[in-house]
C-alpha cells in the first residue's frame, strides 16, 4: 500500500489543503505549531477513525470554527487506486478510481460497518496500525509503562486471540453452569432415591381381600359367625403370605451364610470403592498428558520435514533469515530433532498402555459399584422380608389373643362357628372394616407417591446423563482452545524474534542481544552479551531504536500496510543518534514508504533529497 496524497477539510489548524506524498521517504518538515502532528493525526484518523493520541475524542480535532472536519487519504493497492474520506462525525467513504473518474464504493456512519470492511478489504485495525505502523511523540514510554497484562492483551488483539479467549470465557462460563446443574440434578436425584419393590402392592392385594370378606360378612345377618369364618380365611392366607415371605428370604440370600456375611461382603466392595478413589483424575491428567505429547510429536515431525525439504530443494539459504546454510548443519538439526521425537514417542507410547490400564481399572471400579448396588438392593430387601414376616407373625397372634380374650377357643382344624356366634357382635365388625378401610387408603397413597418418585427418578437420571455429556465435551472444548492460543502466539511470535534480532544486527546499537517475545510479553528486558538488561534502564536513544525495530518486525511479520509514519522520531536525540536514525530512515525506505514529521535541520540535510513537504504557521491563517 503506497499513501499519494492527504486531503484536509476543517481539520486541526487547516481550512482547505492537499499534501502530495511519494514513494521513499517523505520529510514533514517545519517549526512547532506549523502542523506537522496533524498531518499524521489525519493520517491515523483517516484509517481507524480515532485520534492518534488515546483517549482523545475524534470531535476535537476538526477546526475549531467549522462544526465538523473531514480527512481524507489517497493510497494505491495493488495497482489500484482508491480516495478515503472520514469526517468528525462518523461519516465514512470509500471511492475507487475506474477510468480516470472516482466511482462512490462504500458510504456509511455505522462504525462497526465501516472498520468491519476496512479490516476485511484492505486489513486495516486500530490496534494493529497503533502498534506497527505509526510512532508519535511519546508512545514508547506509555508502551514500557504498561502492566504485562495490558501489553498481552495488545498482543492477543493483533493476534487475533482475543476472540478465542472470549470464545473460552464463554465455554469456561458454560462450563460452570453445566457443573451447577450437575450437583443441582444430584441433589435432586438424592431426594428421590426408592428401592424398586412391591409391599405395597402385595399389602394392597391382601388388604383389599380382607376388606371384601368383611363386607360380606357385615352385610350377613349372621355376621359374628362369618367374622369367625373370615379369621379362619385371614388366617390361612396369612399363613400362606408367611411362607411366601420365608421362601423370597431364603431365595435372596442365597449365595451367602446370612445377613451377617452379606453385610461384611457390602463392607469389603465399599471398601475396595474408597481404595479406587481419584482413578477419575489420574486418567484425566494422562488424557491431557498423552494429547500434549501427541501436538509435540506432531510439531517436530513438522519441523523435521521442513528442514529436509530445505535439504532437498538445494537452495543453499534460509527462507526466513536468508542466510547461508550447510546440508551438514541441517542434518544434525534434524537428527536431533528426531532424537527428541523419538524420545517423545516412546513415552508418548508408555503413557497411552498406562491410560488403558487405568481405563480398565475404573471400568472395574464401575462394575463394583454396579454389584454394590446390587447387593444393597437384596441387603434392604431382606431387612424387609424381616420385618413383614414378624409382622405377620404378629398379626396371627393378635387375632387369636384378641378372640381368647372374649373367651373364645378357636380349633382352626374344626367347624365350632355356631358355638361361638353370640360372643362376637356386628359393632366390633363394622369398626374393623373402618379400620381396614383407613389401612387400604393409606396404602394406596403411599403407593401413588412412590410410584411418582420412581418415574421422576428416571427422568433426573436421563436428564443427568446428558448434563454429563456435556460437561465434558465442554471440558475438552476448554482445552482444545487452550492449546489454539498457545500455537498462535509460537507461530507468530518466534519469526517477530528473528526479524527483531536482524534488525538490531543491523543497527549494532547492543553488540551481541537476544530477545524473548513469549517470555517477556513485548520488551520488557533485553538480554546483552549474556546478561538481562530491563529496557527501562536503556538510554531513551536505545529505547527508540529498540522500539522501532519492534515495530518494523512485528509489522513484517503480522503484514505490514506498506509504509511506516514516525512523529519526530529524533526528538531528545544527541548529533550522533540523530545521524543514526537518518540512517535507520534510509535503510527502511528501501523497504517501505516512510513518512517523517521533524524540524530538525540535522535531520533535513541528512534526509537530502526526500520528498519536502514544508510546513509553516502562515499556512493556516
Amino acid at each position: 500500500m503506497q499513501l499519494e496524497r492527504i486531503r484536509l477539510k476543517s481539520f486541526g489548524c487547516f481550512q482547505q489543503q492537499d499534501f502530495e506524498l511519494s514513494d521513499g521517504i517523505n520529510l514533514i518538515f517545519g517549526p512547532n505549531f506549523s502542523g506537522k502532528s496533524t498531518l499524521v493525526n489525519a493520517i491515523f484518523f483517516t484509517l481507524t477513525g480515532k485520534p492518534i493520541v488515546p483517549r482523545v475524542d475524534a470531535a476535537s480535532i476538526k477546526n475549531a470554527k467549522a462544526y465538523s472536519g473531514t480527512a481524507g487519504l489517497q493510497f494505491k493497492v495493488s495497482d489500484e487506486r482508491y480516495l478515503l474520506f472520514r469526517g468528525t462525525h462518523k461519516r465514512f467513504q470509500l471511492r475507487q478510481e475506474k477510468n480516470d473518474v472516482w466511482n462512490i464504493i462504500f458510504d456509511d456512519n455505522r462504525i462497526t460497518v465501516v472498520e468491519a470492511t476496512l479490516k476485511q478489504r484492505f486489513g486495516f485495525s486500530y490496534n494493529k496500525l497503533a502498534l506497527t505502523t505509526f510512532l508519535r511523540e511519546g508512545e514508547i514510554f506509555e508502551f514500557l509503562a504498561r502492566q504485562p497484562a495490558t501489553r498481552r492483551d495488545i498482543l492477543y488483539a493483533l493476534l487475533g486471540i482475543d476472540r478465542l479467549i472470549e470464545v473460552r470465557e464463554r465455554f469456561i462460563d458454560a462450563r460452570r453452569l453445566a457443573k451447577r446443574e450437575r450437583g443441582r440434578i444430584q441433589s435432586h436425584q438424592s431426594s428421590l432415591r426408592v428401592t424398586a419393590q412391591n409391599s405395597n402392592k402385595i399389602e394392597i392385594e391382601k388388604s383389599e381381600a380382607k376388606l371384601k370378606e368383611l363386607d360380606m360378612a357385615f352385610s350377613m345377618e349372621t355376621g359374628d359367625a362369618e367374622l369367625i369364618a373370615e379369621w379362619r380365611n385371614s388366617r390361612k392366607q396369612a399363613q400362606e403370605q408367611l411362607d411366601l415371605l420365608t421362601q423370597e428370604q431364603t431365595e435372596l440370600i442365597s449365595g451367602f451364610n446370612n445377613i451377617t456375611h452379606l453385610r461384611e461382603m457390602i463392607g469389603t466392595i465399599e471398601s475396595a470403592i474408597k481404595e479406587s478413589i481419584g482413578l477419575e483424575v489420574e486418567r484425566e491428567e494422562l488424557i491431557k498428558k498423552v494429547g500434549s505429547l501427541d501436538t509435540q510429536v506432531n510439531a517436530l515431525t513438522n519441523v523435521c520435514n521442513t528442514l529436509r525439504n530445505l535439504m532437498e530443494n538445494d537452495d543453499g539459504h534460509c527462507p526466513t533469515c536468508l542466510q547461508k546454510v550447510e546440508n551438514e548443519v541441517i542434518q544434525k538439526i534434524v537428527d536431533e530433532k528426531e532424537t527428541e521425537r523419538s524420545q517423545l514417542t516412546e513415552e508418548l507410547e508408555i503413557d497411552k498402555k498406562t491410560l488403558s490400564e487405568k481405563s480398565n481399572n475404573l471400568e472395574s471400579r464401575h462394575q463394583l459399584d454396579q454389584r454394590l448396588n446390587t447387593l444393597q438392593t437384596r441387603l434392604t430387601r431382606l431387612e424387609q422380608l424381616d420385618r413383614e414376616i414378624k409382622k405377620t407373625q404378629e398379626q396371627l397372634d393378635n387375632i387369636t389373643k384378641r378372640l381368647n380374650e372374649r373367651g373364645v377357643q378357636l380349633d382352626v382344624e374344626s367347624d365350632t362357628s355356631n358355638e361361638i356366634v353370640n360372643n362376637l357382635d356386628k359393632t366390633q365388625l363394622k369398626s374393623q372394616i373402618d379400620r381396614e378401610r383407613q389401612k387400604l387408603e393409606r396404602l394406596k397413597r403411599e403407593d401413588a407417591v412412590q410410584k411418582d418418585r420412581f418415574n421422576r427418578l428416571q427422568e433426573v437420571n436421563a436428564e443427568a446423563e446428558q448434563v454429563e455429556k456435556t460437561t465434558l465435551c465442554l471440558e475438552l472444548a476448554c482445552a482444545g482452545v487452550e492449546k489454539t492460543i498457545d500455537t498462535l502466539q509460537r507461530q507468530i511470535l518466534k519469526p517477530v524474534e528473528l526479524e527483531l534480532q536482524r534488525w538490531l544486527s543491523e543497527m549494532e546499537l547492543f553488540g551481541k542481544s537476544q530477545i524473548d517475545l513469549q517470555r517477556q510479553h513485548l520488551l520488557p528486558s533485553l538480554n546483552i552479551d549474556g546478561v538481562d538488561r530491563s529496557v527501562m534502564l536503556l538510554s531513551g536513544s536505545e529505547k527508540m531504536f529498540l522500539y522501532l525495530c519492534f515495530k518494523i518486525a512485528l509489522a513484517k511479520v503480522l503484514g505490514n500496510t506498506g509504509f511506516f509514519v514516525f512523529d519526530d522520531p529524533t526528538l531528545h536525540l544527541d548529533g550522533e543518534r540523530k545521524s543514526l536514525m537518518v540512517d535507520f530512515i534510509r535503510q527502511l525506505s528501501q523497504e517501505y514508504q516512510v513518512i517523517v514529521t521533524s524540524y530538525d535541520e540535522q535531520v533535513r540535510e541528512g534526509l537530502d533529497g526526500a520528498h519536502l513537504i514544508e510546513m509553516n504557521r502562515e499556512m493556516h491563517k
